[in-house]
Parts: C-alpha cells; structure tokens; sequence
C-alpha cells in the first residue's frame, strides 16, 4: 500500500509530500505521474526553492520540501492541485493508497 504524507507547515501551508511502498502498478503509475509532474512544473513554472529526495533502486519512495520562507503563489497552485489528485485517486483507491497529513518545520 502507498503511503502519502502531505506535509504542512504551521500556517496550514502545503509544502511538500513523501510518498513511499507500492500498490497496484497502475495506481503506483498514477502517483508517479502526478508528484513528477508537480516537481517539475515546480522547477520549471516558479521561482521557489526546493529540495526532492527519491529512491532510484527501488522508486517506492519520494520526498519534496518547499524551502523557501515565503511561498509563491503558483507553487502554492500547483501543490493544492497535486492535494486535489492525490486524494482523487485515494477515494477510487482507497485499498492502495492511505494518505496522512504531517506538521513539519521547514527550517529542519
């Protein structure tokens, strides 16, 4: 089963997710497709800073981190709408995928 962690600062603020294990392939593929995509249009839509952790032996496992004090809006969009896809694909798949929320502190 995937583990999803939305991370969120102590504003209530999305800035990140860590995702790890396995499920079905094409639900593993669908969270593939949608935290890629969101890392990269991240990378190349905005200015903010961050930093992504993956496993590439196993690529069960995926960490991103907004670094950036201030979050700029279209970042802001683009992980409200990974939230929105992720939780999507949860309720159609609610034996692959268990999503839990974290408070982190992104100074760490």
């Amino acid at each position: 089963m995937i583990q999803f962690v939305f991370l969120k600062d102590k504003l209530n603020r999305l800035i990140g997710f860590r995702c790890e294990n396995h499920g079905r392939d094409i639900v593993c593929a669908a969270v593939s497709i949608l935290t890629t995509n969101t890392v990269n249009s991240i990378e190349e839509l905005t200015e903010a800073g961050f930093i992504v952790n993956f496993d590439d032996e196993d690529g069960g496992f995926m960490e991103f981190l907004l670094t950036d004090d201030e979050i700029e809006s279209a970042a802001a969009l683009l992980m409200d709408s990974l939230d929105i896809g992720i939780c999507k694909l949860a309720v159609d798949n609610e034996n692959d995928i268990e999503i839990f929320v974290k408070e982190v502190n992104n100074d760490d």
